[in-house]
């Protein structure tokens, strides 16, 4: 009974502060993402370290659009929330993608572009908010 209580007294509808922040998040996990790639690019790291690294940064992108896909939008906010669920899960695919190919430049140089466009993208979301 008592979990009923807390949970009825939990959330409601996610405010632009909140949403600028989460975005914000996204827009520093793309940056990072992006200048891991860029090592391997330049091969400048180990495999076992951009593997590791693409791994957190993947699951830290998931986990905000996790986040934010569960929050309840605000009418003034819903088309903002849904675009930055989509730019977490974009991040998270990229990064994914050098996860798996950790020494393949032809990847890295692909994973590293995305990552600076949605690294952008989310620096525009979060002029917006």
């Amino acid at each position: 009974m008592a979990a009923v209580v807390l949970l009825a007294g939990c959330g409601g509808p996610i405010e632009d502060d909140e949403l600028e922040r989460g975005v914000q998040t996204l827009e520093s996990t793309a940056a990072e993402g992006r200048l891991v790639a860029l090592d391997v690019v330049e091969d400048r790291t180990k495999v076992t370290f951009t593997r590791v690294h693409a791994r957190n940064l993947g699951e830290d992108a998931a986990h905000e659009a996790e986040k934010l896909s569960d929050a309840e939008a605000r009418p003034g906010n819903a088309q903002a929330k849904a675009e930055a669920v989509r730019l977490a899960q974009d991040i998270d695919s990229a990064l994914g993608d050098l996860q798996v190919s950790p020494s393949d430049r032809s990847v890295a140089r692909d994973v590293e572009q995305r990552l600076d466009r949605l690294s952008q993208r989310a620096a525009r979301l979060s002029e917006r908010l």
